[in-house]
């Protein structure tokens, strides 16, 4: 169940992120605080901030600022993936440009 570390239990808990995302989403609320995050699910701020850069990375949340994300919606979350497509193709022509010089 839990290891012992130091004298304090330790459990190892699965979050499905995706599902996190709906809920998230259909509270209908655009902006996230990590603090809010922390306290909702019971866990550190910095556990809290790790899910949530996991969920940027997924294409689900943006950082806005220090500490907080904004949620995207499906539709929002479509255009990100586009535009990380498209930034990647600029990138890899303006390095073959550049070696051509």
């Amino acid at each position: 169940m839990g290891d012992m570390v130091a004298g304090k239990y330790t459990v190892t808990v699965t979050i499905d992120l995706r599902l996190l995302a709906m809920r998230l989403r259909e509270s209908g609320r655009r902006f996230i605080r990590v603090h809010e995050i922390a306290y909702e699910l019971g866990i550190s701020p910095k556990t809290a901030g790790k899910i949530m850069v996991s969920l940027a990375r997924l294409g689900y949340a943006v950082k806005w600022s220090e500490g907080v994300y904004m949620m995207l919606n499906e539709r929002n979350n479509k255009y990100k993936v586009i535009d990380r497509i498209a930034g990647k193709m600029n990138e890899a022509l303006h390095n073959s440009n550049y070696e051509e010089l």
